[in-house]
């Protein structure tokens, strides 16, 4: 065995021990750990939980309402359509296991997929040399270090990956191993989120090397008609529903002028933003590192007349430049486009998405950067050193799980999986009810809906990406006040958005995080009750305390506390709705 390759295996054995490491706080503190709250558990990861719930993880029935949220009085709920196909894997993981387990089982997965992947390409493509075995293993554990959102599986991570089988199939140097990556790449990615653009960004290298070389590739051709035929019928449901429109989407009325400044200035600052800092749900970490050693390298290849090398290390920073700027300026086609045919799908459908292609781009340039550099050398490693540093800044929720562990960080400063949920609590609020969660309808107040659907009950309020229309404006009769006493923020985020169709108020703003330790209360709440009872509306499950209940017809049942909760619940009934009993709170 030679020297190099004993050294490579020292090496991968290494960052694989520090990825479990990695993974170990999310095991050791179970479910006293805590996750991303924002479009995490208070909507992604509760999609895919529901599914289990409510038995429709495997229906593919388009007639197929879940009525756990924004059902009531004419209302039936959500399409099943509306969520993740039932042959997506992160949906098989969830039916499979415990939902904190299925949490973990795939962080673990999304985060080995990076590694490997990123390994398998350089190793194959970027720096194949035996000396380069240190920078290749070190850069696939910086990527795996990526913090990108779970509930996305690989649509990130999984893309080194991908490349790496293209990248083979381009070259004829395929194996039956590129295309079982292929075919199962759609199964464990989202197609809305990342496929697309992962699919004309292969579709622009395949043509770019054909062109160039002025032959047809049969087999990169096979392989992307595959890919896509795949994510097709993976997400079949989902697309089909919005090529015809099964119902009117509350995205129809996304007011792009009213959500993003039409100032140029601004649009460019947004560009800038995503550019040193990518999107969060990506992945996002500090880019401008890699950047700077881009630049050291571009000029080291360009003093050394290394031509190919410069297009590369400039190439890909304007390539990303464009990816961000067509983000930053998405909202002026958007607006242009109107309410045209076209101008709807741009509206409904996000087309600037080409943005989740940056951490991948971005580690790639990072690469080619590290090659003009000799291997081993001290200044290699310092790059390296600096960017693992700057990773896990990155990444706020290991670090903050790290502080758990060492006694650090309290729930009441940033709530475990298992405060935030609150089964405990939750579950006595539903024996104190006392009735089947189906027959009757609550709303939130001062927290996320999602907690209350984690737990079972059937809520008017929710956050979702895709519901009819029409809910939105039955909703909001019970707000109207409300925004009206409001900021011009909190109006529009509901106007021109909506997917948040929360129970606002002017005093508790756009916060629905109010924690047991916070001391907060609504002092003149004024919501349409009339509006809300018929939406079939009977409780308040509320984080704050309401000193104007009776003004809205509402009757303190009990307050709730719990030693593992983040919350103290105020559980309201809403009178004059239900029976002649509505009126008097039980004992």
């Amino acid at each position: 065995m030679s020297p190099h390759l004993s050294s490579e295996k020292t090496y991968l054995f290494v960052a694989i021990g520090l990825l479990i490491l990695y993974v170990f706080p999310y095991i050791w503190l179970g479910e006293g750990a805590h996750l991303t709250i924002h479009d995490n558990l208070d909507s992604d990861f509760l999609y895919l939980y529901l599914l289990k719930l409510t038995k429709t993880a495997f229906d593919f029935d388009l007639k197929t309402v879940i009525p756990n949220m924004m059902s009531g009085g004419q209302f039936t709920g959500i399409p099943r359509s509306a969520f993740r196909t039932g042959l997506n894997l992160e949906v098989l993981s969830f039916w499979l296991l415990p939902p904190y387990a299925a949490q973990v089982v795939n962080f673990a997965a999304v985060h080995g997929i990076g590694f490997v992947g990123m390994y398998l390409l350089l190793k194959k493509h970027v720096l194949q040399e035996a000396n380069w075995a240190f920078t290749r293993v070190t850069l696939a554990f910086l990527f795996a270090l990526v913090p990108c959102y779970i509930v996305h599986g690989a649509s990130v991570t999984g893309q080194p990956l991908l490349l790496f089988a293209f990248i083979n199939l381009l070259q004829k140097r395929s194996h039956w191993s590129d295309w079982l990556i292929i075919a199962l790449f759609p199964f464990y990615s989202f197609f809305v989120w990342a496929g697309l653009f992962i699919c004309v960004a292969l579709g622009v290298i395949g043509l770019w090397s054909m062109v160039r070389l002025r032959q047809i590739n049969l087999g990169y051709i096979n392989g992307l008609l595959l890919l896509s035929f795949l994510y097709l019928a993976s997400e079949w449901e989902l697309i089909y529903g919005f090529i015809n429109q099964t119902y009117i989407s509350q995205r129809t009325e996304f007011g792009y002028s009213q959500l993003r400044s039409m100032k140029l200035a601004d649009s460019l600052r947004r560009s800038i933003d995503l550019f040193v800092w990518p999107m969060f749900n990506t992945g996002a970490f500090f880019t401008v590192w890699i950047l700077i050693v881009a630049g050291l390298s571009a000029w080291k290849a360009y003093t050394q007349r290394d031509f190919r090398a410069v297009k590369w290390l400039i190439g890909l920073p304007i390539l990303a430049i464009v990816i961000c700027l067509a983000h930053g300026l998405y909202h002026y086609l958007v607006v242009w486009l109107g309410d045209s045919s076209l101008g709807m799908k741009f509206r409904v459908f996000q087309f600037d998405r080409f943005y989740f292609l940056l951490p991948t781009l971005w580690f790639f340039l990072f690469a080619c950067s590290l090659r003009q550099f000799r291997a081993n050398t001290a200044l290699n490693r310092l790059f390296l050193a600096v960017q693992l540093v700057l990773m896990i800044f990155a990444n706020k929720e290991w670090r903050i799980n790290i502080g758990k562990m060492a006694g650090a960080i309290t729930e009441a400063r940033q709530p475990s999986f298992r405060a935030f949920f609150a089964e405990k609590q939750f579950a006595q609020i539903r024996d104190y009810i006392g009735k089947p969660q189906a027959d009757y309808r609550v709303i939130c107040l001062g927290m996320h809906p999602s907690v209350a659907q984690f737990n079972g009950f059937y809520t008017l309020d929710s956050y979702q990406n895709n519901y009819p229309l029409p809910y939105k404006y039955a909703f909001r009769k019970i707000i109207a006040t409300e925004l009206a006493k409001g900021t011009k923020q909190m109006r529009v985020y509901y106007d021109a958005y909506a997917c948040r169709a929360y129970l606002y108020t002017a005093e508790l703003g756009m916060n629905y995080l109010f924690g047991k330790t916070q001391n907060k209360s609504v002092n003149n709440l004024q919501i349409n009750t009339d509006a809300l009872v018929a939406l079939n509306g009977q409780y308040i499950i509320s984080a704050v305390p309401i000193h104007n209940a009776a003004e809205n017809r509402l009757h303190l049942e009990k307050v709730f506390d719990e030693p593992e909760s983040y919350w103290r619940v105020w559980l309201y009934k809403v009178a004059n709705g239900y029976g002649p009993d509505a009126l008097h709170p039980r004992l």
